[in-house]
C-alpha cells in the first residue's frame, strides 16, 4: 500500500453530504450487520452449473475463516441523497481473526488522509487536520458519526454471509471468470425503513472471496459501487502494522 497524501484539504471543501455518505458506507463495510434474525437462504434455486446459496456462503466462510491477514484498494463511487457522485479510494490492512484492520482514506478529498483504525474491542478515528486520534468502544453508536446500533461490534469481515446476517441471500447469476466461475450474490434487508434495501456482491469462485459490492437504497436507487483491488493475502502482516497510527497525535478518550 502506498501513495499515502501528505497534504490536507482546505476546511471549506468538506462538503456535509459526503462525509454523512462515507461514514453510512464504512459503518457498513466494517461492522457486524445490525439485526439479530437468523440469516434466511434462499438455497432451492439451485444452479446447473454451479453450487447453491448455503454451499457458496458455506465456501465463504471457510475461506475467510482461514485467513491471516490481507490488503487491498477499495476503490469505486458512493451516491448522496442528491445525487452527487463521489469518489472513494481507500486503503486497507487487515487481520480479520483478531480482529484489527486499518482503513486510511485517499479519497473523498473530504476525508482525505483521515484513518480509522479497528483494534479488538476499540475504534480509533485519526484526524489529519487536527492530528488527533478519539478513541471509543466498539460497540459505541458514536464510533463513526452514530451510524453503529447499540448491539453491533465493529469488525472487518469479509464473510459476506456473517456480515448480511439476517438478510435474505439468493443466488442471482453464475457466469465464467478468467479464474472459474463467478457467483452474483444479492442480499435483500429484511429491516423496515433501512438505508440500504439491498446488495449485490460478487464472489471469484477461484478464492472464495468477494472483489465488488454494490448497495443500493430502496427502489434499486443505487448508493455505492465498490470494488477490491490488488488484494493480497497471508503477507505476514502483524498488529503492530496494521494498527498503527502517528505517534505524536493527541489521543482524545472518548470510551463511557
Amino acid at each position: 500500500m502506498s501513495n499515502r497524501r501528505t497534504t490536507s484539504p482546505a476546511i471549506g471543501e468538506r462538503p456535509p453530504r459526503a462525509i454523512d455518505a462515507l461514514r453510512l458506507l464504512l459503518a457498513l463495510v466494517v461492522c457486524a450487520a445490525a439485526t439479530t434474525s437468523v440469516l434466511v437462504l434462499m438455497a432451492s434455486t439451485v444452479q446447473a452449473e454451479g453450487l447453491d446459496a448455503s454451499q457458496v456462503l458455506r465456501a465463504i466462510e471457510e475461506r475467510t475463516g482461514a485467513l491471516n491477514d490481507l490488503t487491498f484498494l477499495l476503490e469505486g463511487e458512493i451516491r448522496d441523497e442528491a445525487g452527487q457522485r463521489i469518489a472513494v479510494e481507500i486503503e486497507v490492512m487487515a487481520m480479520p481473526n483478531l480482529p484489527a484492520a486499518s482503513l486510511y482514506i485517499i479519497q473523498p478529498d473530504a476525508l482525505a488522509d483521515n484513518q480509522v483504525v479497528i483494534d479488538a474491542d476499540e475504534i480509533r478515528n485519526y484526524t489529519f487536520l487536527t492530528n488527533q486520534v478519539s478513541v471509543f468502544h466498539a460497540d459505541d453508536p458514536d464510533a463513526l458519526g452514530g451510524l453503529f446500533p447499540e448491539a453491533a461490534g465493529a469488525t472487518f469481515d469479509l464473510d459476506v454471509g456473517r456480515v448480511f446476517q439476517g438478510w435474505d441471500v439468493s443466488i442471482v447469476s453464475v457466469e465464467a471468470g478468467p479464474d472459474g466461475e463467478v457467483y452474483e450474490l444479492r442480499f435483500d434487508n429484511l429491516a423496515a425503513e433501512a438505508p440500504i434495501d439491498h446488495v449485490l456482491a460478487s464472489i471469484d469462485a477461484d478464492t472464495w472471496l468477494p472483489f465488488r459490492l454494490v448497495f443500493f437504497r430502496d427502489g434499486d436507487q443505487l448508493f455505492a459501487d465498490l470494488r477490491f483491488v490488488d488484494m493480497v493475502v497471508d503477507q505476514g502482516l502483524t498488529r503492530a502494522e496494521v494498527t498503527f497510527l502517528p505517534d505524536d497525535a493527541e489521543v482524545i478518550d472518548r470510551r463511557r
